[in-house]
């Protein structure tokens, strides 16, 4: 019941958040693609990856809610703790440079935009 400062609340939330993670399987599958939470390595193919941070949380994010759509304000909230930092089409830029890394020269693309929900992961679009 204490008033705490944003940054406070903050903190709790990230620790409580963290305790929850322990639960949470270590190497996420979807397809061809794996994401190993622990190292933050990803492959697809047996191909390593590389993503900046920002690519590596949408990622993650999708993954662990694979097939299902996940709202644009659901991957905005979970990459960018500010708004403040975040322009419009920041999300559509990042996305974009994942969707090349991800898909890039493959059949099939895992990456799918939903039009008017949000964004989902999995061998099978919409």
């Amino acid at each position: 019941m204490k008033p705490y400062g944003f940054s406070e609340l903050m903190a709790r939330i990230r620790a409580l958040l963290r305790r929850s993670e322990l639960s949470r399987p270590v190497v996420l599958r979807v397809a061809d693609l794996e994401l190993d939470t622990v190292s933050q390595h990803v492959a697809r193919g047996g191909q390593p990856i590389v993503l900046t941070a920002k690519e590596y949380a949408i990622l993650e994010v999708l993954m662990r809610h694979a097939g299902a759509v996940v709202p644009r304000s659901a991957v905005t909230e979970h990459v960018w703790v500010s708004e403040l930092d975040m322009s419009p089409n920041l999300l559509e830029v990042h996305l974009s440079r994942l969707r090349r890394k991800i898909d890039h020269g493959r059949r099939s693309p895992l990456i799918h935009t939903i039009r008017g929900r949000g964004y989902m992961i999995g061998p099978d679009g919409p």
